[in-house]
């Protein structure tokens, strides 16, 4: 019984160290330097991980070490060849000075393991934005929004904001001293996001640099959800083979944030015989009836249908086509009609 127990101990000291080597091999990276950052601003940073078993893992917990970071798991199971996250919140607003925390992520299943992660950084009490990042909500594709956002300094009397920088094409920022007193200071910074900011979610860092050697960079949060005015279901419609005057029915489906009617219908490659509905809703599912027009027998042909409608902005979405001409069938060979008679 006693050499049981005694080769069940070596057999778990040599398992549960592969184990953390390999949970901690799944992760992209195990630390993070927040730097030096503003009081109240947003600050977070995400640890990816990828499963690399051939069954779904697991997340049990996530514990910090410090009050001064919040572990959340935005993942807690991943499938097979899966990618999950784990979310570290900078509190900025609670703690100040010189901080880092541990981080352990605890998984469960397919087997036991924990992972460190590391995350660190120093917040400033003399500068604080407000709000604490700069976001601009849910913005409709092809319009511009502005939004402003805070800056207090209480320190020196002659600290200056010297500029605002961005890696990002799709907006822009300036700075305008508002008061300054006593050693207090205060700007108002002002975000402008394109109106050619692609669909999507969108994030980003506008660099504040300053006069000040010890605080040169001060990071704001950049956060925008980019919302198409119409979308369609499917993108592409691939018919395959078909016959140019054969009617085949597609429906496609057209969503926008708003209630609209669809105006007409057409395409440069296709005939789109189509009923079009009366009433205005945010989600139109339409049938069409299409006929291909005249082409090169057996050759890919590419088009688009149109849909146009009453949106005030992005009033047109097109749907891209492929298919193929198939040739007709050869005639069938009919005999000469019998005229009854007899040689």
């Amino acid at each position: 019984m006693r050499s049981f127990a005694v080769a069940t101990a070596i057999v778990a000291l040599w398992v549960c160290p592969t184990h953390a080597v390999q949970s901690s091999n799944m992760f992209a990276s195990t630390s993070h330097d927040f730097g030096t950052v503003a009081r109240a601003a947003k600050t977070e940073h995400r640890f990816y991980f990828d499963n690399p078993y051939d069954k779904p893992l697991h997340v049990r917990s996530a514990r910090t070490s410090c009050g001064c970071t919040t572990p959340i798991v935005e993942t807690q199971e991943v499938p097979p060849r899966g990618r999950g996250s784990i979310l570290a919140r900078f509190n900025t607003d609670t703690h100040t000075g010189q901080r880092a925390a541990t981080l352990t992520v605890t998984f469960d299943r397919p087997s036991f393991s924990e992972v460190q992660l590391h995350v660190k950084g120093y917040v400033r009490t003399d500068v604080v934005f407000n709000p604490g990042e700069a976001s601009f909500g849910n913005i409709q594709q092809g319009k511009e929004k502005t939004v402003t956002v805070a800056l207090d300094y209480a320190g020196r009397s002659d600290w200056q904001i010297k500029g605002l920088t961005t890696s990002e094409a799709f907006f822009s920022a300036t700075a305008q001293e508002e008061s300054r007193n006593a050693g207090r200071v205060r700007y108002n910074i002002s975000l402008k996001m394109s109106d050619q900011a692609p669909e999507g979610p969108f994030q980003s860092e506008l660099i504040v640099v300053t006069n000040d050697r010890n605080l040169t960079k001060v990071p704001l949060r950049v956060m925008a959800n980019i919302v198409a005015g119409i979308t369609a279901s499917p993108t592409t419609v691939s018919l395959g083979d078909i016959l140019a005057q054969e009617p085949v029915k597609q429906l496609i489906v057209l969503k926008s944030q708003l209630p609209f009617l669809i105006k007409s219908v057409n395409s440069n490659v296709f005939d789109v015989d189509v009923k079009l509905s009366e009433e205005a809703k945010a989600i139109q599912a339409v049938q069409l009836m299409l006929k291909a027009k005249e082409g090169e027998y057996g050759k890919e042909t590419q088009g688009f249908i149109r849909f146009e409608t009453d949106l005030a902005d992005r009033p047109e979405i097109e749907v891209g086509t492929v298919f193929r001409l198939k040739a007709p069938a050869p005639a069938p060979i009919v005999n000469p009609a019998s005229d009854g008679s007899e040689e």
